[in-house]
């Protein structure tokens, strides 16, 4: 746009460019497909949701030692009397988490997963119209196969 509106003759002509380079950056922003953008705001919802729930899990590992800490000085009595004691259930516990944690992350992945591969087609049908559209839509029909 710079290099056009340098060469402008008149504020028509400024005008027409300006249009030009709103009218592209809508189209490239992919803000004249709703179906589309509806597809990416729930990818980035998703994103978000995966955020806000490592941040909890990493804020709660952090807490777990602590917590821990505070368990074996109120046993540290006990400790004292019968050597190493162990709490059996603490490993059934961490275990119970992790498997918790696991299962989370991949409901998450498999939830992104189907959405990045539902945007394929519509992106697919719209690359018709705009060419600019089918590099994007072959790298996400790509990404299922690479797995």
């Amino acid at each position: 746009m710079h290099g056009r509106l340098q060469t402008a003759k008149s504020i028509d002509e400024v005008i027409q460019y300006h249009d030009f380079f709103l009218d592209k950056c809508l189209k490239e922003c992919l803000l004249l497909l709703p179906e589309l953008l509806k597809k990416v705001e729930k990818l980035k919802s998703l994103c978000l949701q995966y955020a806000a729930a490592t941040q909890w899990l990493i804020s709660l590992s952090i807490d777990i030692p602590k917590l821990e800490e505070e368990s074996d000085s109120s046993l540290g009595s006990k400790k004292s009397k019968q050597g190493r004691s162990r709490n059996p259930s603490q490993p059934q516990k961490v275990i119970t988490k992790n498997s918790a944690v696991t299962d989370s992350i991949l409901k998450f992945e498999r939830e992104f997963n189907d959405e990045l591969q539902s945007l394929g087609p519509i992106l697919s049908s719209s690359a018709q119209a705009e060419p600019y559209l089918t590099h994007l839509a072959q790298w996400i029909l790509g990404v299922g196969n690479d797995q």
